[in-house]
């Protein structure tokens, strides 16, 4: 725009975008009188006009409209009408889509009295190993199955960090200075390095039972029953395992503390036991084998 020092009328021309929407203060380099400028408002001439550009995004963040961008100079009104233009084909193509669609669906045969499927209805595609279970409502299979995956890959952690740091020789070693008799290498392995390999073993057990049946295969149901019969009986097997191996480290500790952690360890397997116990109903339920089933 345009400006004129109001003293000595000397002249001169500022970008319209350096001045703010409230006005600024500029001093004449003539005469240095100060003088505040304000930014001309631009009226619309069309429908079309706007405070934001559709095409650069650029905005004056007031009322203040224009028909022309002021930055990359884009006609407003053009713009509009190409959006338009692009948003009405794809509507038709959306409906032509549709339209073919429903002309070259084949029909589905009626079905013969007395069978469930027509002879030469293909046999139907088992699910595929995925997450979108969840995403059309609650699916029992799916949940049961990741719920079998995710407690696989915590064995198979928490048991392959103990082989990686088991160190039977330091073990033995130490065990043996601390002991009147010297300690053999298959005492530390039974004391410190074989539940870390049963929990990896068995984290692998787990994770092709839980691959099966996410599968929905004929063996993943035969096989996480397996899983869940034999987690009743390692779960206090372990309980157990881990209160003998409490009372061989433990030196000379009072009556009381056998009996504290002998229940201890009978109630944690009995919260592990509960939830397995009617998981393994479950599983052997119609409804599950409904689901299991289901395409």
């Amino acid at each position: 725009m345009r400006i004129e020092c109001p003293k000595c009328k000397a002249s001169g021309n500022v970008n319209d975008l350096e001045i703010p929407d409230d006005g600024m203060m500029l001093a004449c380099p003539r005469c240095k009188e100060s003088f505040r400028v304000v930014k001309p408002r631009k009226k619309a001439t069309s429908a079309f006009a706007t405070n934001t550009c559709p095409i650069c995004g650029y905005s004056t963040f007031c009322e203040e409209v224009f028909d022309e961008c002021p930055q990359c100079g884009a006609d407003v009104k053009t713009a509009a009408e190409r959006k338009r233009a692009e948003a009405a084909r794809k509507r038709e193509h959306e409906v032509l889509n549709r339209n073919y669609r429903a002309e070259v669906a084949p029909a589905m045969p009626p079905l013969p009295t007395g069978s469930k499927f027509p002879a030469s209805a293909p046999e139907p595609e088992k699910p595929k190993l995925n997450l979108a279970s969840f995403a059309d409502g609650f699916d029992p299979v799916a949940a049961i199955g990741w719920g079998a995956a995710a407690c696989a890959v915590l064995f198979i952690a928490v048991g392959g960090w103990g082989v990686l740091d088991y160190q039977g020789t330091d073990i033995q070693a130490q065990l043996s200075a601390q002991s009147v008799e010297p300690v053999s290498a298959w005492q530390v392995f039974w004391g410190y390095g074989f539940l870390p390999w049963v929990e990896l073993l068995f984290g692998v057990v787990v994770l092709c039972a839980a691959f099966g049946f996410l599968q929905r295969a004929e063996w993943g149901m035969a096989r996480l029953q397996q899983v869940v019969t034999a987690s009743l009986v390692l779960v206090p097997a372990y309980e157990l395992g881990q209160y003998g191996v409490w009372i061989v480290k433990s030196i000379s500790p009072p009556w009381w503390a056998y009996l504290v952690e002998l229940l201890s360890a009978l109630l944690i397997s009995g919260l592990l036991l509960v939830p397995l116990y009617f998981l393994l109903q479950y599983l052997k339920g119609n409804n599950l084998k409904r689901a299991y089933q289901k395409n």
